[in-house]
């Protein structure tokens, strides 16, 4: 009887193993919300800086078979900065939205729930900055990312997972709304120690 419970129990953690992966015309949903505010304020003193940043950043995929995944996801930071001084408060707040396509390649570990993957992506991105509700400063842009990372199968429908920085190139052309001067600004950023995003995805 034992022997017999051992066995059924072995298939069924072997089934739901077995199961935890992804398949040909699976659709990927899932994406990460972040959230930071920062304070400083002058010693013995009235002036005060406080930023409070909130992004969102959907992802949608479809599973071309087990190991391929291409999609879009759209990344969304709003930012808000308020300067506090005797003489009154400056708010600023900036806006960036970089649209864009991804391709994945997902390997299971063994017979395990967990997986790596490693993504490659590619986003145009655009934005502005307001200083009292004026225009300071817009610009437009594209950026291209290759990075690492796991993902955990919780069940069939559901995973978590955690990138991990990556290299990442970026061109941007900033526009000083007042003066119309234009500045070109490209970066080069190796950091995959440096930064790890962390996300949800539900798969249908």
């Amino acid at each position: 009887m034992k022997k017999l419970i051992v066995m059924a129990a072995v298939a069924l953690f072997g089934t739901q193993v077995a199961k935890a992966q992804l398949s040909k015309g699976d659709v990927i949903l899932g994406g990460n919300v972040n959230v930071k505010t920062t304070s400083a304020k002058v010693k013995d003193g009235d002036d005060k800086t406080t930023n409070t940043s909130f992004g969102i950043s959907p992802k949608v995929g479809y599973a071309l078979n087990s190991n391929w995944v291409i999609g879009v996801f759209a990344e969304t930071q709003f930012g808000n900065k308020k300067v506090s001084t005797k003489t009154g408060d400056v708010k600023t707040k900036t806006l960036d939205i970089t649209p864009g396509i991804f391709v994945r390649n997902y390997h299971m570990i063994g017979q395990s729930k967990f997986a790596f993957f490693a993504e490659a992506n590619a986003g145009y991105g655009f934005g502005n900055t307001k200083v009292e509700g004026n225009k300071t400063e817009s610009y437009n842009g594209f950026a291209v990312n290759v990075l690492p990372g796991i993902t955990y199968f919780v069940t069939k429908h559901f995973m978590i997972e955690g990138a991990f920085g990556g290299l990442g190139y970026t061109y941007a052309q900033n526009k000083n709304e007042a003066t119309g001067v234009k500045t070109n600004v490209s970066d080069f950023d190796f950091n995959f120690t440096k930064q790890l995003n962390l996300g949800v995805n539900f798969i249908f």
